[in-house]
């Protein structure tokens, strides 16, 4: 009975973690649909606000809007709500992110709508990047909680943003686009009663007699400035956080980058509607689930088998060596060169399964691996990737229907696939020499 006693605080506070952690993730996944779900709309809405495309794809800018305001927001937001409470300013947020979806639903021009996604998406880019500090502050001294956290999380933000085509293709069919953003609306509505309840405070603020003593003074703006000029910095001079923000940024945008092509390889092919052609993206989330399944094993039986003697950040890195070489490179060069109208359309979609797998075993091993390496720093180092890969995501698509009309359907996915060729090495030299280079930097040496 004593024993039962002893453990039952601990289970209660295990289950209010994942309670809290998996209503964060949810909010993600859910967040990321109001990102891509409007391409799905796109012939629509140009029509309806007679915007003409015939010389640049402006409709991309409702989607480019959304990324850059989720790029920067977060580095000015996520510091105020560690030093103030997660809690209260995420519920704040969350209800001015259902209130620009509401905007987006009833505008009455392209520029209304360009900016009520601006403002979504700041408000997205705010809820999405704070579950990596909610889930590090619930699992302080958890390493394995906080690692399957940060893998859940890497799949939400992954397979929102997935899903967001096949969401609006499954309502365009039958419905005018506005409904895209109604039917989030009531999403997002039914989620609110539950998030206020299930959310708990991740950062509790100090109580108790001496709390006055002990209490950490509120953020200054010269705190909040060399916040954000720590991440600069890392970006800039750390080489793990350079060259993994590239490597995660470059798997992150191809999200997006597939979301755009697929449209015009798969109508130009096989004469596929919009609707079908966002209902397809079900292939790429296919494989970010694959890719997640892949995470656990490398995290619960490769990681704990290779870091039984000594720490080695390294091994969380196993994985996602060969998931960007079969994963990203293959799946991009079976996506380009099964691109032709007499192969059948399941075989580039199968392709973009494997793209799928390899984005998210990407994205995950970068998130957990910098977060062990950087301890303390890990916030920074964290805001800096999440910004490379918000920027990539709103402008590498902005090339992608020129570069697929100039260079072929074939060319144009060989050449991403080469790209991922060339960052499979990123990993490789950090799995060889990434003890040396993490003992030079002064972040991780003071972490």
């Amino acid at each position: 009975m004593e024993e039962t006693a002893r453990f039952k605080p601990e289970i209660q506070s295990t289950f209010r973690n994942w309670t809290t952690i998996s209503t964060a993730c949810v909010v993600c996944f859910a967040v990321g649909i109001n990102a891509t779900a409007v391409l799905s709309a796109v012939t629509e809405i140009t029509s309806d606000f007679h915007i003409d495309e015939a010389s640049f794809s402006y409709s991309y800018f409702l989607v480019t809007a959304w990324n850059l305001a989720a790029a920067t927001c977060p580095l000015f937001v996520l510091p105020v709500m560690e030093d103030m409470g997660v809690r209260p300013f995420y519920l704040s947020v969350y209800l001015l992110f259902i209130i620009f979806v509401m905007v987006q639903a009833v505008a009455p021009n392209f520029a209304t709508l360009i900016v009520a996604r601006v403002i979504a998406g700041a408000c997205g880019g705010v809820l999405q990047n704070s579950v990596d500090g909610i889930a590090a502050d619930l699992w302080q001294n958890d390493k394995r909680n906080r690692t399957t956290s940060l893998t859940l999380y890497t799949l939400s933000l992954l397979g929102g943003v997935t899903f967001g085509p096949v969401f609006g293709g499954a309502i365009i069919r039958s419905l005018n686009w506005r409904w895209i953003f109604y039917i989030q609306l009531i999403i997002y509505g039914a989620l609110l009663p539950y998030l206020f309840l299930a959310l708990q405070e991740s950062r509790p603020m100090d109580d108790g007699e001496d709390s006055d003593t002990n209490k950490k003074p509120r953020l200054q703006v010269s705190d909040l400035l060399a916040t954000i000029l720590r991440s600069i910095r890392m970006l800039t001079t750390e080489m793990i956080v350079g060259t993994f923000t590239l490597w995660s940024s470059f798997a992150f945008g191809c999200v997006f980058m597939c979301s755009q092509s697929v449209p015009q390889v798969f109508t130009a092919l096989y004469d596929w509607t919009e609707w079908q052609t966002g209902l397809l993206q079900v292939s790429l989330l296919t494989g970010e689930i694959i890719g997640f399944g892949l995470c656990l094993l490398q995290d619960n039986l490769v990681y704990p088998h290779f870091t039984a003697n000594r720490p080695n950040p390294e091994a969380r890195l196993y994985t996602s060596i060969p998931a960007t070489l079969f994963g990203l490179m293959g799946g991009f060069f079976m996506y380009a060169w099964s691109s032709y109208s007499y192969i059948p359309w399941i075989v580039p979609a199968l392709g973009l399964a494997l793209i799928g797998v390899g984005i998210t075993c990407i994205v995950q091993a970068v998130s957990v691996y910098v977060t062990d390496s950087y301890a303390s720093h890990a916030a920074s180092a964290i805001s800096a990737v999440a910004f490379g890969e918000n920027v990539f995501a709103a402008l590498l698509p902005l090339a992608t229907r020129d570069m697929y009309d100039r260079l072929g359907f074939q060319w144009a996915s060989s050449l991403l696939a080469f790209a991922a060729l060339a960052l499979s090495f990123v990993p490789v030299i950090l799995v060889r020499s990434g003890g040396k280079i993490r003992g030079r930097s002064s972040f991780t040496a003071s972490s």
